[in-house]
């Protein structure tokens, strides 16, 4: 992916894991990320209970009438993830955009048709952007690991803060 490659955010567990790292505004000021109409905001409200006025400020990629009936017959035939992951997966193919979402079964079935990453891949991103700095990196990393409500791996978090640190 190149700095110029739109991101479309489909998991509002991203919002949350940014939010918690004290990097929401990096997220939301980035000029290149996108999310699907109110499927994600109508998420991030009720697990947060108040929606943040940062959050509003994400574009907004709206789907046609064509693209929800296709996304819709897609769960027809396909259960295995919810119609408004095909919504997102549908805007990110006719967009051309990269899927920023945690959602492995998502990744699953559509990874083969558009590129899906998750939110480690996007900070580590930033970092080479410069957007952040390594303290902001070892940050994140740290508070995502001893957070027990973000559902990434250990093995993986320790890792890349063990990585950080020899880089001292």
């Amino acid at each position: 992916m190149n700095s110029l490659d739109p991101i479309l955010v489909i998991d509002v567990n991203v919002i949350i894991h940014f939010e918690k790292a004290g990097l929401l505004d990096v997220l939301v000021n980035d000029k290149n990320i996108r999310i699907v109409d109110l499927v994600l905001y109508q998420e991030y409200q009720h697990k947060k209970n108040a929606m943040s006025s940062k959050v509003s400020s994400i574009r907004v990629l709206t789907l046609s009438e064509k693209q929800m009936q296709e996304a819709y017959n897609l769960f027809l035939n396909n259960r295995r993830n919810s119609v408004f992951d095909y919504f997102s997966y549908i805007a990110a193919r006719d967009n051309n955009f990269v899927l920023l979402t945690g959602d492995f079964k998502l990744k699953k079935v559509v990874d083969k048709f558009v590129d899906v990453y998750g939110a480690i891949w996007y900070l580590e991103h930033l970092y080479e952007k410069k957007v952040i700095d390594k303290e902001q990196l070892l940050q994140a990393y740290e508070i995502w690991l001893n957070d027990d409500m973000v559902y990434m791996p250990n093995d993986i978090l320790l890792e890349k803060i063990e990585k950080i640190k020899q880089t001292d």
